[in-house]
């Protein structure tokens, strides 16, 4: 469940950096997930704190999704860079670290972040 809520989250907060809002049909299509698939998520993520949703209105993140965003974001762009620094192509980078960030332990995430930082903002 952790990579799906994290999925979704990381989805909602790319639409909402794209378009400035999020409704949940742009959501499904994005995702190419069912609407029915994204209302059921929808309201599991608004009881958990992360969004908030109401049905025939626009999806917003709550400040704890909003949190949790961009730290997956940070991690993302991290284990990216890394992969890069080692010559994997940005395109199998980017599609890598989409798997990874949500496998790897928080210890093994920080360090990666810190590597990252540590070689600048090429």
């Amino acid at each position: 469940m952790k990579e799906i809520r994290e999925t979704y989250i990381e989805r909602m907060y790319e639409l909402k950096k794209k378009k400035g809002y999020i409704r949940a049909i742009d959501l499904a299509r994005y995702m190419n997930v069912k609407p029915s698939s994204i209302t059921e998520m929808l309201q599991k993520l608004s009881k958990e704190g992360y969004v908030k949703y109401e049905k025939y209105r626009n999806v917003d993140l709550t400040d704890k999704g909003l949190r949790l965003a961009k730290e997956l974001e940070k991690k993302h762009n991290a284990i990216k860079k890394l992969f890069i620094s080692l010559g994997v192509s940005e395109e199998i980078a980017n599609k890598d670290a989409c798997v990874i960030e949500h496998l790897i332990s928080d210890e093994t995430a920080k360090k990666i972040m810190e590597f990252a930082d540590s070689q600048g903002n090429d």
